[in-house]
């Protein structure tokens, strides 16, 4: 080791006595140097500004520093995520976006900036599906900002380790959204349903929305290259591969007859009377529900009381050991009770909170359902795009033969709304029977 400013050689053994605190001094400073960056980032984070240097696909950064649609590769941004809602994977995605001859990311940056980084001249349309993953789940689409996704151990490190959602800092409305809430979030919980295509390279329409109503498993598509439309069929996951389930056995044509009929009923009704279909999507808790809620908010006033008397209790058990009428071991033996109790009652308040709270986030739920009904008409056709935004899944029931003719229910849930079960005359399931 040479360090020529300092005078030290290793080999000839000169200066190395000092060489350790040498060291010692460079450490601290670049600690110290980290810390302070670490503090500018942070209060440039916390302020609302953007961290992340480079604009997301999709945006461009202004000369304030602000992202800006970009007007070439946004539309391309509201293509992926309409294909994903189609029932796309971002495999297929990659593949549909390359026909189509679409550049990628790192193309258009080459174009702009002249960085080869991501650029491969002999493909300049191979998308990667990494990178439409990475498009599906970036939540700047939104037209919010959000810091800390991620974080280093020390400035010694260089693994990003990802922070919990609750140590990142989320602004809301910082730039023009190019996704809105309601397609984002059904795109989040379809790339929650990961499906596989079948055999012959096609995707099942119900692939990761049916479920089987007695054991909760997905329902297998079932097809092969001699089956017509009509053959193919669903069963349960569980009875196929190790017969722990009854089949549930369910053609695809006649579920997809049901859950057509049940959207039809279901649209038309809230397109007929908003205020009604609303009033009555918010009773539609059943009267266990609504008594539970009830109880948790008196349980959570009640607890909230009680976190206010233990504040005032430790603090005169503190005063009094401060006095000297309690001992050490007295005060540390009754503080640490009432700590720890009170520490159980903060957890359970948030459970019970969240109890609370159910009831008005099912409010801005059913408007968000409605925002999706007032986008169709009149839907005559079950298309991949439709079904995954009206629906969150399907629950098949076993077939019932006592009356001896076939008969099967299946429960639509709805996005956002969950089940609809008005009445035996508007029901949130159907029965057919089935050949």
């Amino acid at each position: 080791f040479i360090a020529v400013n300092d005078g030290v050689d290793s080999e000839e053994q000169l200066g190395n006595d000092f060489t350790p605190f040498r060291n010692i001094i460079n450490e601290w400073y670049a600690k110290d140097t980290s810390k302070k960056i670490r503090a500018f980032f942070r209060n440039k984070g916390m302020s609302g500004q953007r961290l992340a240097s480079n604009a997301p696909y999709g945006y461009i950064k202004g000369e304030d520093g602000h992202l800006l649609v970009d007007e070439e590769t946004a539309p391309v941004v509201e293509l992926i995520f309409q294909l994903c809602l189609e029932g796309n994977g971002p495999g297929k995605i990659a593949r549909m976006l390359k026909e189509r001859e679409i550049p990628t990311p790192g193309t258009i940056e080459f174009r702009r900036t002249g960085r080869t980084s991501r650029y491969y001249p002999d493909d300049p349309c191979r998308w990667n599906p990494a990178t439409v993953l990475s498009i599906l789940e970036q939540d700047t689409y939104l037209g919010r900002t959000t810091n800390f996704k991620t974080t280093k151990l020390s400035y010694k490190s260089k693994k990003a380790i990802i922070n919990p959602p609750d140590k990142r800092a989320v602004f809301e409305g910082t730039h023009k959204a190019i996704i809105d809430r309601e397609t984002w979030e059904i795109v989040q919980k379809s790339r929650e349903q990961r499906r596989r295509p079948t055999k012959l390279g096609e995707m099942g329409l119900f692939s990761g929305l049916a479920y089987c109503a007695d054991c909760g498993a997905k329902l297998y598509h079932h097809r092969t290259v001699t089956f017509t439309k009509e053959q193919e069929s669903y069963t349960c996951a569980n009875y196929r591969s190790r017969k722990q389930c009854t089949a549930h056995y369910i053609r695809a044509v006649v579920l997809e007859q049901l859950v057509l009929q049940n959207l039809q009923r279901v649209v038309a009704y809230a397109q007929d009377d908003e205020d009604e279909f609303v009033r009555r999507v918010m009773e539609n808790k059943t009267a266990a529900q609504r008594t539970e809620q009830e109880r948790a908010k008196r349980k959570l006033e009640k607890q909230e009381r009680r976190i206010s008397e233990l504040d005032r209790i430790i603090q005169q058990l503190y005063e009094d050991r401060v006095a000297g009428a309690l001992s050490v071991e007295r005060f540390t033996r009754l503080s640490e009770g009432y700590e720890k109790e009170q520490l159980d009652l903060k957890q359970s308040a948030e459970e019970l909170q969240g109890v609370v709270a159910e009831t008005e986030a099912q409010a801005v739920n059913v408007r968000n359902f409605l925002k999706i009904v007032k986008k169709y008409t009149e839907p005559t056709e079950l298309t991949p795009a439709l079904l995954r935004e009206f629906v969150e899944k399907v629950v098949v029931h076993a077939p019932d033969k006592s009356s001896g003719h076939r008969t099967q229910r299946i429960d639509v849930h709805y996005n956002f709304i969950g089940e609809v079960d008005f009445s035996p005359e508007f029901s949130g399931y159907s029965k057919t029977t089935t050949a």
